[in-house]
Parts: structure tokens; C-alpha cells; sequence
């Protein structure tokens, strides 16, 4: 973990120097972490600076060469459709903007170094409006599954997976949280801004907010990587002290402070964030725990131990990990287990549709 953290802090421009001289089974080892947390792209941005012993072997290096070229072009493709997804919805007078993604991309040193995984677009006019001109374009499947704030796009021959957000975020579990974040982003979704690719985005409190309560959800439901931890450290670094004044003064009302605490945490340990960009006192204890699984789990937990499973093993397991989650964020983990069984019982239709006990092995 100290090396990658040290290939990962120098690639970001943050250390100076890579002192390791790592062997090839070491190196083999770096890839795959990279591949794992979606961080191909970030990390050659420094493996291409090493030469001498300090450099992979050549093959990988040739491999590493290549995978990251085409994450640039994947991201040129992305951009591309974003600023045609913008022309559509203006062209049936809707207001969109992205959500993460590519608006964070242009935040990194090198913005076509993030590795993209889709595209989310927020739409205006809500759901029942939103839902019923996707339709009329053929966009969606009519009897495909509806998020709670988003839908997606049937497979197109582009291979850009698109989510359409007919509300600005997921929110958190915790329904009280969850209406004071919905308001505060309703009430900024008026500041955009048009970007140079021709896409608008949403203004820094916005996404702070945002991003915060997006990494919860996830670390909470399943897992969360390390892409979205550096976006959300180039969120900090590129806001005013006015932005996080007024997120931070906030984060009691979006029962976002504990949480906030520990990732504040992490970002220090792994990113040398400075205390003046925090939104709060960092937490040791919760920032270890959240810390320890980004790094074993992966991009969004798809590398958990227990994520190819079956139902049976997987259900226990989960929950095995919740109950040990619980005594870090007990708050948390009782509104997410809310959730989930509103969620049972209302995508129970589906499930018996799909013959499935679980949509996680649906293909939605």
C-alpha cells in the first residue's frame, strides 16, 4: 500500500520524487492495484517520468503505454458525448448539466488521464416528464427499472453507458439528510457554467455536496475506489474558502459530518491535503476503517471477497461487513438497511420478472 500511495502522490504531482525500485513481480503487482482502482491512466502520468531501475519492465511499460492512450481517447469519445447529450436536451428546451465524470476530469492535471466510466447528465423537469420524453425518443426501455433519481439509456453502438438524473443525486440513506442535501441542490442548480467543451457543469458547492453524499452512498451500499477519493480531493484544492465555509456549515443538516470527518482524514494520509481545504476536523478512527477497504475492495468494491459469489454467500457476507461498519457509522448503516428493505419490496415485480432473488444478477 506504501508504494502505490507513493507512485500515486508522485504521479499527482504532489511528491517530487519515487524513490522505489520495485522488482517486476512488484510492478506486476502495481498494475494490477491500478487496474483495480481504476487508476491506469492517473498513475502511467509518473510511470512514464521513471527510467533506469526505477522503471517497469519494457513489456509492461509497452502495455501500460497503450492502456493509457486509449483511456485518452476514450475520454476524448466521452467529452464528444456530452456535448452532444447537451444539444439534444436543449434542442426539447431542457436544462442539463454533468454530474462528475467529465466535469471532474477537467479539474486534473491532466484531464485526459482520468479513467471515464459514464456519463451522468441531469435533466430538467423531473421525473415523470423526463422519463416520458426518453420514451418518446426511444431512448429507454419502458419496462426497464427506474432509480429513485436516475435512468439509463439503452446499450448504443458508441459503448458510452449514460445515466440520465431527473434528480440532482441519490442523496444519503438517511431520509432527513437526504431532503436538506435535495434542497441545497435544487437551489444551486442555477449556476452553471459552459464549458470550452460544450457541456455545462454545476458550480463548486454543488459539487462538494454532490460528490460527498455520492462517496457515502456507495462506501455505505457496497464499496467506493480511489478515482473518486482524487476527485474529490481536486474538488477541495480548486474551491474558495467561501465554498467549504458553507458546505462545511451544512454538513450537520446533511448528517454528512461523521462521514466528512473520515474521508477529510484519508485525504490527508494519502494526498497531504492541507488542513486549510478541509471541510472538518479529520477522524483517525473512521478514516482508518474507510481507508482499509478503499484499498482492498477497489473501484466501487467490485474486488471485494465476496462480490462474484453466490446470493446466499453474498448476502450473509454483506451483512456480515455492514454489522462490522456499524461501529464506525452506526447511523448510517441503520438508514441504509431502511432502504434496503423498501427497496426489496418494491423491486419485488422485477425480481419476479427477471426470476432472480437479487438484481445484481440482472443485467438492468
Amino acid at each position: 500500500m506504501d508504494k502505490l500511495i507513493s507512485l500515486l502522490r508522485f504521479s499527482l504531482g504532489i511528491s517530487p520524487e519515487f524513490e522505489h525500485k520495485l522488482t517486476a513481480e512488484e510492478w506486476t503487482e502495481m498494475s494490477g492495484m491500478a487496474h483495480r482502482q481504476a487508476l491506469v491512466g492517473v498513475l502511467f502520468c509518473g510511470v512514464r517520468r521513471l527510467n533506469g531501475n526505477y522503471a517497469p519492465p519494457l513489456p509492461l511499460m509497452l502495455q501500460w503505454t497503450a492502456e493509457a492512450e486509449k483511456i485518452s481517447g476514450m475520454n476524448h469519445a466521452f467529452n464528444q458525448k456530452a456535448k452532444e447529450l447537451t444539444e439534444m436536451f436543449a434542442d426539447e428546451n431542457r436544462q442539463s448539466f454533468i454530474l462528475k465524470g467529465q466535469a471532474n476530469a477537467r479539474l486534473y492535471p491532466e484531464p485526459l488521464s482520468r479513467q471515464p466510466g459514464d456519463i451522468d447528465i441531469y435533466v430538467s423537469g423531473g421525473r415523470e416528464s423526463v422519463l416520458k420524453m426518453l420514451e418518446d425518443k426511444d431512448l429507454i426501455d419502458k419496462d426497464g427499472f427506474v432509480h429513485y433519481h436516475h435512468v439509463h439509456f439503452k446499450e448504443d453502438t458508441d459503448g458510452i453507458e449514460v445515466e440520465v438524473h431527473f434528480r440532482p443525486s441519490s442523496g444519503v440513506f438517511n431520509p432527513f439528510g437526504n431532503k436538506h442535501i435535495q434542497k441545497f441542490l435544487n437551489e444551486r442548480m442555477q449556476n452553471l457554467t459552459l464549458t470550452d467543451g460544450g457541456y455545462y457543469i454545476p458550480d463548486m458547492q454543488f459539487a462538494l455536496v454532490m460528490q460527498l453524499a455520492h462517496i457515502e452512498w456507495h462506501f455505505i451500499g457496497s464499496g467506493i475506489g480511489l478515482r473518486q477519493i482524487i476527485d474529490y480531493y481536486y474538488l477541495l484544492n480548486n474551491s474558495t474558502k467561501e465554498d467549504r465555509d458553507a458546505v462545511s456549515a451544512k454538513l450537520k443538516d446533511f448528517k454528512l459530518k461523521q462521514f466528512a470527518a473520515a474521508l477529510m482524514w484519508l485525504l490527508k494520509q494519502i494526498f497531504a491535503l492541507d488542513e486549510s481545504l478541509m471541510l472538518c476536523s479529520p477522524n483517525e478512527r473512521t478514516g482508518r476503517r474507510i481507508t482499509q477497504e478503499i484499498i482492498q475492495t477497489g473501484n466501487f468494491g467490485w474486488y471485494s471477497e465476496f462480490r462474484n459469489e453466490s446470493f446466499i454467500k453474498r448476502f450473509i457476507k454483506s451483512h456480515i461487513r455492514l454489522m462490522k461498519l456499524f461501529f464506525y457509522f452506526p447511523k448510517d448503516v441503520y438508514w441504509e438497511r431502511m432502504y434496503y428493505c423498501w427497496f426489496i419490496i418494491k423491486t419485488i415485480p422485477l425480481r419476479i420478472r427477471h426470476r432472480k432473488l437479487s438484481l445484481k444478477d440482472v443485467d438492468l
